[in-house]
């Protein structure tokens, strides 16, 4: 059965990286495709595969839009008399971070929330032994 529907889904998928367009065009419900995801290896690596070549092609737009720029146009007194080439420092910016977040992010630093408890678990246990050290000392 997902041979019939399987192809135009991936397909969308792909084209569009979303998986309610995806299904509408494959004429297929989500929780069906969300399914067989999920009990289809082969299904779900080329469901991933399709994410990749979509967000491929976001990179691709947006690294152009970035350096070529898009035409915008110019009106004056209500009329259009030209356009104007207008590239985007915002999405260089994301393209930097993303290719070289080491040298690009934001001067903060940010971690990952179970990095985080890590390191505050790892804060409780020290200043607890900390504590139990302190309470067996000898006072003098």
């Amino acid at each position: 059965m997902k041979q019939i529907w399987g192809k135009a889904f991936l397909s969308a998928l792909e084209a569009t990286g979303s998986v309610t367009e995806a299904s509408t065009a494959a004429k297929i419900s989500r929780v069906t495709v969300y399914a067989h995801r999920k009990s289809d290896e082969v299904f779900a690596k080329e469901w991933d595969d399709a994410l990749d070549r979509a967000a491929d092609t976001l990179e691709d737009e947006a690294r152009r839009r970035a350096i070529e720029g898009t035409e915008e146009p110019v009106f004056h007194k209500g009329v259009k008399v030209g356009t104007i080439r207008k590239k985007s420092d915002v999405l260089l910016m994301f393209l930097l971070k993303g290719i070289r977040p080491q040298r690009w992010r934001e001067s903060r630093a940010t971690m990952a929330p179970a990095e985080l408890n890590k390191m505050i678990e790892a804060e409780f246990e020290r200043r607890s032994k900390e504590k139990d050290a302190e309470t067996r000392a000898p006072v003098m």
